[in-house]
C-alpha cells in the first residue's frame, strides 16, 4: 500500500512571505487530513514558532526545526528506540545540530577575525527581530528562542561571503541562505539529513507501506530537502522567479507564489495518487 508524506517549508511556501498567512491552502490541508497524509513542517523556524503554526493548522505529526537542527516526534507515536534522542516536553527529539551556545560562539569568533559586518539574532532585541522580520512582538519572541542555528544579517560581497563560508567550514560549520537571513549551523544540520532520517523512521515503523515523499520549498536552504524526496516542488517567488537548482530529477514548478502555489501543486499531485 502506498503512503504519501508531505514535507514542507513555511515562510514563502505554505505561509505567505509578507503576511505569514496560509488562508489559500486551508482547503488542501483539510483534504490531506481527510486522506491521512502526514504534513511535516520542515523550517528554519524554532520549535516554539512551529508549535504555534502546527496548532493553527491542526497538525499532529512530527516536525523538523531550525533547518534540520532536530526532528521532534510526539511521544508515543513513532518508535525510535534504535536512535539516540532526548526528551523535550511532549516530544522525543533526534538532534542533528550543535547547541545554540556553540553556534553563537562560532559566529562571534568569525566576526573577530573579519572586518565584515555580521549581526546575529543573539545580538538583537525582540524589537529588532520584529522590525527585521515584520513579525508581531509575540512571534518575534518565539523566533528568538533558538536551540541550534543562528540567523544573521550579512553586508558584504559574494567574494567575502565565500571567504566566510571557507573559514567557518574549517571549524565544522556551514552557512546557508534562508528567506530573510543567512543561517550559521553545524555541518550535519540541514533539511536533507533530517528528511532522509525521518523517512527512514517512517519506513521502519510502517514496513507494510511503500512511502512516496513530496517536498515543497522556495529557498536555497530547501534544496537539500528537495533532493531527498520523490516529488520535489519549487514554489514560485513573489517576483515570479524560482530558486536556482540544477537537479537530476524532474521537478514541479508551482504556478503561483506562497500558499496559493502550494495548494495548487499539492492538489495536482493528489489528483494522480490513488486514494489510500
Amino acid at each position: 500500500m502506498k503512503q504519501a508524506l508531505v514535507y514542507t517549508d513555511l515562510d514563502g511556501t505554505l505561509l505567505d512571505h509578507d503576511t505569514y498567512q496560509f488562508e489559500e491552502a486551508k482547503h488542501v490541508l483539510k483534504m490531506l487530513r481527510e486522506r491521512r497524509i502526514p504534513v511535516i513542517l520542515c523550517s528554519s523556524k524554532t520549535r516554539a514558532e512551529i508549535e504555534l503554526h502546527r496548532s493553527k493548522m491542526s497538525l499532529s505529526y512530527p516536525f523538523i526545526v531550525e533547518n534540520g537542527g532536530a526532528i521532534l516526534i510526539p511521544k508515543n507515536t513513532l518508535n525510535i528506540d534504535n536512535l539516540t534522542f532526548v526528551k523535550k516536553g511532549r516530544y522525543n527529539a533526534v538532534e542533528l545540530g550543535y547547541p545554540y551556545e556553540t553556534v553563537c560562539k562560532a559566529l562571534k569568533e568569525l566576526k573577530q577575525r573579519s572586518s565584515i559586518r555580521l549581526l546575529g539574532f543573539s545580538e538583537m532585541t525582540v524589537d529588532d527581530i520584529s522590525r527585521h522580520t515584520r513579525l508581531p512582538l509575540k512571534e518575534a519572541y518565539l523566533a528568538s528562542r533558538r536551540e541550534y542555528t543562528e540567523p544573521f544579517h550579512f553586508h558584504g560581497t559574494r567574494e567575502e561571503l565565500e571567504d566566510l563560508k571557507y573559514q567557518i567550514g574549517q571549524k565544522g560549520f556551514v552557512i546557508t541562505k534562508g528567506g530573510r537571513f543567512y543561517l550559521l549551523m553545524g555541518k550535519d544540520n540541514n533539511k536533507g539529513n533530517a528528511v532522509r532520517l525521518l523517512t527512514e523512521i517512517y519506513t521502519r515503523n510502517y514496513p507494510e507501506h511503500k512511502l512516496l515523499t513530496i517536498g515543497l520549498g522556495d529557498s536555497p536552504n530547501d534544496i537539500p530537502m528537495l533532493e531527498n524526496v520523490d516529488i520535489p516542488v519549487l514554489i514560485q517567488k513573489k517576483d515570479g522567479s524560482y530558486v536556482s537548482w540544477h537537479n537530476s530529477k524532474s521537478v514541479i514548478h508551482a504556478k503561483y507564489p506562497g500558499p496559493r502555489g502550494w495548494a495548487s501543486a499539492v492538489q495536482e499531485i493528489l489528483s494522480i495518487l490513488p486514494q489510500s
